[in-house]
């Protein structure tokens, strides 16, 4: 009996932490951006600063950072606001704090930082990602400060810099495990506050590195709704051409968004959860990593769901141009199988951009096809029966793209290269033209057209693009054009000629 009770025990160990998520268990020949992370949404908010079920800010994980660390987190969402001398004062040091539960309880972000780099200096083979919610007053020097050691309240244990990786340019291939680890540089941060030419090269701007699916949901039920697998459910987080996906896997408390452990539970339960893991990556394109509360509930599943993801080969790949230039616009990619609805908003097919990805797991049998009403691909479709198993394979299947219109003469060449990743201006006839606005997702785009001598031609305002695919444009004269605007606050230009 002792000696069946004994064996039970070790099943059930192996059950709770055989699935961890240490990168040596990974395949590191893979890519940072091939791996799937586990991310712990809030990830200081836990009893290690005192927070509690019912405290202010609430918690969100029950695991101090070196338990989250060791027990194979490696990917960690934090807050970072100025910490405060009392409760009415700020003060003048970096803190990790949940919104106004901030001004009671928080972590210290040198504190933090000092975890972090014990930890990789005593790992020599793991890799860890910070995704930063940054307050909006907080400087980017005193950022600095802080990974250099050098910040108020900080000491040399907490100069993390020499670890820091930079991606030298935004939507390339990122590098293997191998090379981050060779290097030494593993902390890969993201700041979601993008601060522009003052940042260092290794505070990548979040949603211009990743995408990112809508966050908000109070309860369980509203994770798996159809508006959280689509682009348009939430289009100012992140840039679709990025080869990152951020999917947020937790429902939080009304009426200040405090972690809720039942919820937890509920959300991160290994059906519910890999289900939504696998509909992600079908319905983005992109492989998913995935933020969560409480990720030891239900028996740590919710570390088990991504470390069988990992598990899962994948074909994933680039469109390229057939003049080697990256192509950029909305791929229509169609991976339903017969009789199954689609999980998409308004029915809509999958929509990649300049990257797809797709699992290729064990007995998969559908086929992936790439469309577009005025390009052609090679290959057209791909078979992931072709290279579906669980070796932990990732398979690289490049797309040529190739304009339908092979005889074009020099004015219809000179029209597409007018073209920036978003807007496309085409001749429809004589002097009339066609706005393309169908591969932006927003509600909020404002144009004008103007002649050289700065006269406004035709004025857009306040268009949406689900009700307007085209603008329809009469040129009154033989000449050049500008086309201006602003779509979400980004500003366009773009050159027409007549």
């Amino acid at each position: 009996m002792n000696s069946k009770i004994t064996l039970l025990i070790i099943i059930c160990l192996c059950c709770t932490f055989g699935n961890s998520q240490k990168t040596k268990d990974l395949n590191q020949s893979r890519r940072y951006d091939e791996v799937s992370w586990l991310i712990t949404h809030n990830a200081f908010q836990n009893p290690e600063i005192g927070a509690t079920d019912g405290g202010a800010g609430g918690k969100n994980q029950q695991h101090s950072i070196d338990t989250q660390l060791n027990n194979g987190i490696s990917s960690f969402m934090i807050d970072l606001q100025y910490g405060r001398v009392s409760n009415l004062f700020k003060g003048s040091f970096l803190h990790l704090g949940h919104g106004a539960g901030g001004y009671w309880h928080w972590m210290e972000m040198c504190d933090f930082l000092e975890d972090i780099k014990r930890f990789l200096d005593r790992n020599r083979n793991e890799i860890i990602t910070l995704h930063m919610q940054i307050d909006g007053d907080v400087t980017i020097n005193h950022i600095r400060d802080a990974f250099n050691g050098r910040g108020n309240r900080c000491n040399s244990r907490a100069d993390i810099d020499h670890y820091l990786y930079s991606q030298p340019q935004r939507n390339k291939r990122w590098p293997s495990l191998t090379t981050m680890i060779n290097t030494n540089k593993r902390l890969v941060v993201l700041s979601e506050k993008d601060f522009g030419s003052r940042a260092p090269s290794w505070l990548h701007p979040e949603f211009g590195y990743t995408r990112q699916n809508d966050y908000a949901a109070n309860k369980v039920s509203e994770l798996l709704q159809a508006h959280k697998y689509d682009i348009a459910g939430n289009p100012g987080r992140g840039d679709n051409r990025s080869s990152l996906l951020t999917i947020n896997n937790f429902a939080t408390d009304k009426p200040l968004g405090y972690g809720d452990g039942n919820k937890a539970a509920d959300a991160n339960e290994y059906g519910k959860m890999n289900t939504k893991f696998i509909r992600s990556w079908f319905s983005f394109a992109k492989r998913p990593s995935m933020a969560v509360d409480f990720y030891e509930r239900n028996n740590y599943s919710a570390r088990n769901v991504i470390a069988n993801g990992n598990n899962i080969n994948e074909v994933r790949g680039r469109f390229t141009l057939s003049n080697g230039a990256d192509f950029t616009e909305y791929v229509i990619t169609n991976s339903n199988l017969n009789g199954e609805n689609p999980w998409y908003q308004h029915r809509a097919k999958t929509r990649a951009r300049l990257h797809y990805s797709f699992p290729a797991r064990p007995g998969e049998s559908r086929v992936i096809t790439f469309s577009h009403p005025n390009y052609t691909f090679s290959p057209s479709q791909i078979r992931l029966e072709d290279y579906r198993g669980s070796q932990k394979k990732t398979f690289i299947k490049d797309v040529i793209v190739t304009s339908k219109n092979r005889a074009k003469t020099k004015e219809q060449n000179q029209i597409d290269s007018q073209k920036n990743d978003d807007i496309v201006v085409y001749r429809k006839h004589e002097n009339r033209f066609i706005i393309d606005i169908s591969a932006i997702v927003s509600d909020d785009i404002n144009l004008n057209v103007y002649d050289l001598a700065g006269h406004l031609i035709k004025s857009y305002q306040q268009i949406n693009s689900q009700k307007h695919k085209t603008l329809e444009l009469d040129l009154p004269l033989k000449g050049i054009y500008l086309l201006r605007g602003t779509v979400n606050g980004k500003n366009y230009t773009k050159k027409i000629v007549n």
